[in-house]
């Protein structure tokens, strides 16, 4: 004689099995895929952007300049003025960030790669509490040129920047933005960074 099965009973059994078979579908690679979003090449590149222009390297640069009216011997005696500029000035360099897009940055799990824009240089300025005339002579009936001064200025402020590049302040800024970009985003959880910096002109 069969037994009655309670049907409460059936319907644990059922649950069960429903569950079961959710679970081995779940894990087998017929089931469905994980659905997946990788925002992360769109928030490293706001980070980046946010650090603007990053400044890389810095040069000090000291100049003598001379600066005068040329003539003859006889105009130089009478009319003659000329001076000697000693000038302090210091060049800035980095990379312009703010240029990085979308399409400059890779990130594959844990590896990011960045391309940035090429070194340039930011600032050239003269150092005005350390630059000064140092010597300055004028003619017998000379008045003196009284924009001589501004003249061998401006002429030391185009002699610093040349003298930075001369240098290789853009080399320099270069690798340095390499290595700090790459701790900065070591130190953020990347475990492979790559940044390629093209070379700078002047």
């Amino acid at each position: 004689m069969l037994r009655k099965i309670n049907p409460s009973v059936l319907l644990v059994v059922g649950i069960a099995g429903v569950f079961i078979v959710g679970l081995l579908l779940w894990r087998s690679p017929l089931g469905m895929p994980n659905i997946f979003t990788d925002t992360s090449r769109a928030s490293v590149v706001k980070e980046i952007q946010g650090l603007n222009r990053l400044e890389t390297a810095s040069y000090t640069v000291e100049k003598i300049v001379e600066a005068g009216q040329e003539g003859n011997v006889f105009q130089d005696l009478l009319y003659g003025d000329r001076l000697l500029l000693i000038a302090h000035g210091k060049v800035t360099a980095g990379i312009d960030l703010s240029q990085i897009t979308e399409e400059d940055i890779s990130v594959n799990g844990d590896k990011l790669i960045v391309h940035t824009p090429a070194p340039m240089i930011f600032s050239s300025s003269l150092d005005n509490s350390q630059t000064s005339v140092y010597d300055r002579s004028q003619g017998i009936l000379s008045s003196g040129n009284k924009d001589l001064e501004s003249e061998a200025r401006r002429a030391a402020e185009r002699s610093i920047w040349q003298a930075a590049c001369d240098a290789g302040i853009l080399d320099e800024a270069r690798r340095n933005a390499q290595e700090r970009l790459a701790q900065l985003f070591q130190f953020a959880g990347f475990i492979e960074v790559v940044i390629t910096v093209p070379e700078g002109s002047c």
